[in-house]
This record gives structure tokens, sequence and C-alpha cells, in this order.
């Protein structure tokens, strides 16, 4: 049972990577949100979960989109979620709120990331996403608390 939450969480990396629900800082406009819209393309980076007695890490891959938000600077409407994310300077960040999807497996996972942050390059092409948090798997009655880290490179594919 365990081994299968690992899997399933291997197996949905880039969603978990990529589409966590944030809370939104404030709502204004922080700062220069065009730098950071459009598209961008993951060049390298690594996922870890860490569950009592196992660990796993996969690449970061595929693309993420920010766009213009409404209750923030920014959105990246990922699935699973939603990330929301307010501008200071030359970073996006946000801090956490749940959210909670299907894990594959009859259960549900709960995912709380209270740590975000994706910062541009001085060149406004290549940007660095960090971010930790916590994944609860409930299932049957039986919950597994795990924690995550993420380190993720990024290329601006465009507007």
């Amino acid at each position: 049972m365990r081994s299968c939450i690992i899997e399933s969480i291997t197996a949905t990396g880039a969603a978990l990577a990529l589409g966590i629900s944030l809370a939104a800082c404030g709502g204004g406009q922080g700062g220069d949100v065009s730098r950071f819209t459009g598209t961008w393309s993951a060049t390298s980076g690594t996922v870890t979960v860490t569950c009592p007695g196992q660990n796993d890490s996969w690449s970061v891959t595929g693309t993420v989109r920010w766009d213009k938000g409404l209750a923030s600077d920014l959105v990246q409407a990922t699935p699973p979620c939603i990330v929301d994310a307010d501008v200071t300077g030359s970073t996006a960040s946000g801090a956490g709120q749940t959210c909670s999807y299907d894990d594959g497996a009859g259960g549900t996972y709960t995912l709380t990331r209270p740590n975000y942050t994706f910062v541009l390059a001085p060149d406004g092409r290549t940007a660095q996403e960090n971010a930790s948090g916590t994944l609860v798997d409930t299932n049957g009655g039986a919950s597994l608390a795990c924690t995550f880290s993420e380190t993720a490179s990024y290329t601006k594919l465009g507007d």
C-alpha cells in the first residue's frame, strides 16, 4: 500500500510540482506582472517526496503558464490546483492554502504548500522555482503524511 502511494505520487509528479493551490498574499499589482506572464518551460529540476520509511524523487518537466490574476497579481491554472502569487520586484510568491484531489487509488491527497517562489533572473527569460510543503494521502481511514520540496529552472517560451 505505501509503495503504491509513492508510485501514484511519482506518476502525477508534474501536476504536483506545478499545480499546487496557494493563497494570495494580497491582491494589488505589487510589481511588473507582464515580466512573468506567458508560458515557461522547465529546463531542469527535481521534486523530492519524503514519507515515513520511503523517499522518492523525479524530474520536473513540462510547461506552466502565468496569467494576470484577479485576487492576486498572478495565477497559474495548471491542474490539479491553482497557484496564486503576488509580485515584489523579480519574485512571485505565495503561501499555503490546502488543495485536495484524487490520489488515483481510491483516496485523497491533501496538499499544503506554505513556501513558494518563482524568481526571474536579470535576463527576464529564465526563472527559478522553489517550493516545499506537506502531502497527506488518506485512503480507507489510514493517512500517510509526507513532505515535499521542489527546485526547478525555467525558460520563457512566449508571452
